[in-house]
């Protein structure tokens, strides 16, 4: 089974995006649906699709920061942040999230950047970044919580309805946290553990 990775076409665009939101129902990873194929306008960015038999069977998107910190987490210098990466269930094994990750480094070389940020709550890709030996640089939660009653009575005043507040905290913080306010845990609103992973080069 011959895999080619190129760059995404405009052509691509349908086809992107039923792959998208097919790797989308199987993972953990995204914390929204999109309905547009992102642009990345205003920066520098590397598109790329893995082709089987003339059909797209994984994507990844990296958009490069203009200024160091923009959105990584590291900011000694101006990295990569991966938006976007992943692969139909059905072409497990072939090797497909590597040959992605290795055609992003030479890419983002020849782009003149050093560093790729890969940040993920799905405990696969936990699992999948640690065993390529990329090296974990911070973790966070992601939750949603229960507004406290100060929080809703303040905008209330001011017409405005909460639903839930969508918030991060450091691990360390978290048992406080989950103590103090009243966390959404039923799927698909439960809390994960983020985990951001570096490659450099």
């Amino acid at each position: 089974m011959a895999i080619e990775i190129r760059e995404y076409r405009p052509e691509d665009e349908a086809e992107w995006m039923r792959v998208h939101a097919v790797i989308m129902t199987i993972s953990h990873a995204w914390n929204y649906c999109i309905q547009e194929r992102p642009a990345y306008e205003g920066f520098v960015s590397t598109r790329l699709v893995a082709v089987c038999d003339g059909k797209i069977v994984g994507l990844t998107d990296t958009q490069y920061e203009n200024e160091a910190g923009e959105f990584c987490f590291l900011k000694d210098s101006c990295g990569g942040y991966v938006l976007e990466f992943g692969r139909l269930p059905d072409y497990a094994g072939q090797r497909i999230g590597k040959l992605l990750i290795d055609a992003t480094v030479e890419d983002a070389k020849r782009k003149g950047f050093h560093r790729l940020e890969y940040w993920t709550q799905d405990r696969k890709a936990q699992r999948y970044y640690a065993r390529l030996g990329m090296k974990e640089i911070g973790r966070h939660y992601r939750f949603r919580m229960r507004p406290p009653e100060e929080v809703k009575d303040q905008l209330g005043r001011t017409y405005i309805g909460i639903e839930y507040i969508y918030a991060a905290c450091l691990p360390e913080e978290w048992p406080l946290i989950k103590e103090k306010y009243d966390i959404i845990t039923k799927h698909p609103l439960e809390p994960h553990l983020c985990i951001g992973y570096e490659v450099r080069f």
